[in-house]
């Protein structure tokens, strides 16, 4: 015989030896498995439904204040560093104060002489109207010295208005913390010349960014695929990169109604307030977060993957058809379903809790099986060519 029939006649005992261990070891197929579908079960049950739209997220201040002073002059006490935590009224900065102080008390003197003026002019009015109506002077004389203590009277209160301009500037000098917050930045150092927030053309220099940090933004894109999902209200979890065992709670209370476009993507932004209390959320800080847009408790579900039929313009989109296990065989029934998502649909009407619904699924070993018997009608083919030959 020759070498290339012995080989193939060798290739197909091998290959009738391995199918007979195979058959051996699982077991030969049934009549069931050769005629009949097989179904994996899955069963009807309660339980919790929830639809979450994920998206990246930028930790924001809530008030962000950009500190300027009122006063112009050089920095002589600067007690504050970035970071650092401070309470409403403490010290940001304080400013060369002689200028300002020297103008108080100039103002304080102008305001002495005014009033000492003020009195002398009361007097004198008083004196010549008690002369006047004793007829000694005329009525002319008497409303001169009536002007004179009008005239006072004036001075005293442009005194009065200096002084307390005066006394603005030098407390302008002293800039303190307006909230309570955290100092974000610092842009000014001790001994640099600063201008006036107030009265420069420019703006003034800024001397600290502070913050209220107790509650935090998170800004978010929603893809606008998702954005009609989103309302105000609805809650959120937000994980920090920086804390990535930490789940912050918030809640959505801003949609942004004009889109932005980053990669081809059109975003909305979404803003979600979530309490800070402890301060480990830092502004700029990158968030991962999951707004919940449906939630549901003790419903009941069905796993999508036995849901046999997909609508039709005849019947409802919520009507669905699965393979209901009654007894030992599997009926189709129509049921209808509510929400749905990639694993399970909301059951509405038609089953009840506990119910076993079928997947009709092609058994491995008649897999195997066919593709063994394939295999051997080839190579029978192949050595009937032979011999032909």
């Amino acid at each position: 015989m020759p070498f290339f029939k012995v080989l193939s006649t060798l290739l197909i005992l091998i290959t009738i030896i391995a199918g007979g261990f195979f058959w051996a070891k699982n077991g030969r197929t049934t009549d069931r498995e050769k005629g009949s579908p097989q179904y994996k079960e899955f069963k009807v049950e309660r339980g919790n439904f929830r639809i979450d739209v994920e998206a990246s997220g930028l930790v924001k201040p809530v008030n962000r204040i950009e500190i300027k002073s009122k006063a112009s002059g050089e920095i002589v006490d600067l007690p504050i560093e970035e970071g650092q935590v401070v309470r409403q009224g403490d010290l940001i900065a304080r400013l060369d104060q002689k200028d300002e102080q020297s103008s108080v008390a100039l103002a304080e003197a102008d305001l002495i002489i005014a009033k000492a003026e003020l009195q002398q002019a009361e007097l004198m009015f008083k004196r010549r109207n008690t002369l006047f109506k004793k007829k000694i002077i005329s009525e002319e004389e008497r409303d001169q010295t009536s002007l004179q203590r009008a005239v006072a009277k004036g001075k005293v209160i442009q005194a009065t208005t200096t002084l307390d301009r005066a006394k603005d500037r030098l407390k302008d000098a002293t800039v303190r913390a307006p909230i309570d917050g955290v100092i974000l930045q610092k842009y000014v150092e001790k001994g640099q010349i600063i201008s006036s927030g107030v009265s420069n053309v420019s703006g003034g220099t800024p001397i600290v960014d502070l913050a209220a940090m107790q509650t935090v933004y998170i800004e978010a894109g929603i893809d606008e695929i998702d954005i009609g999902k989103i309302e105000v209200g609805q809650s959120a979890n937000v994980v920090a990169d920086a804390y990535p065992d930490l789940i912050f709670e918030g809640k959505v209370i801003r949609i942004l109604p004009e889109a932005k476009v980053e990669q081809n993507v059109t975003l909305f932004d979404v803003i979600i307030e979530v309490e800070n209390t402890a301060g480990k959320l830092k502004s700029g800080m990158n968030t991962h977060i999951k707004i919940t847009t449906t939630h549901k408790t003790d419903i009941l579900l069905a796993p999508i993957v036995a849901l046999q039929s997909e609508p039709t313009e005849q019947s409802k989109a919520s009507q669905r058809t699965v393979l209901l296990k009654e007894g030992a065989a599997f009926t189709p029934k129509q049921i209808t379903i509510g929400l749905s998502d990639f694993k399970q649909a909301e059951v509405l009407s038609g089953l009840k809790a506990g119910d076993l619904l079928g997947v009709e699924m092609i058994s491995r070993l008649k897999k195997d099986n066919d593709r063994l018997e394939k295999r051997i009608k080839k190579s029978r083919s192949f050595g009937a060519a032979s011999k032909k030959d």
